[in-house]
């Protein structure tokens, strides 16, 4: 499996208060790793070693969004910090 790999996303209660003010769902955030999708390191974490990776991917209907996630002590599972729907800048790292 790749370093990064994601089996399992989990959302707790506060990330899905975040992702709903900005209109997104609990199921379009469990469509991104299944989907198209990108890690990247987050520029405003800290640099070693990277805790919170950014994941830029697709929803099913094809909305590009940017979930900032956190490695767990199980290493392909990760939980959702917060998202939004992905920038310019976020949408060519998934085209990279």
């Amino acid at each position: 499996m790749a370093k990064d790999s994601i089996s399992q996303l989990l959302t707790t209660d506060v990330a899905l208060a975040k992702l709903g003010a900005r209109g997104i769902s609990a199921a379009e955030a469990e469509q991104v790793p299944r989907n198209r999708h990108a890690m990247a390191r987050n520029p405003r974490g800290p640099k070693e070693p990277p805790k919170r990776l950014l994941l830029v991917g697709r929803t099913d209907g094809g909305r590009a969004l940017t979930l900032v996630v956190e490695r767990t002590l199980e290493p392909t599972t990760w939980v959702v910090i917060t998202g939004w729907s992905s920038t310019d800048a976020e949408r060519r790292i998934l085209e990279r």
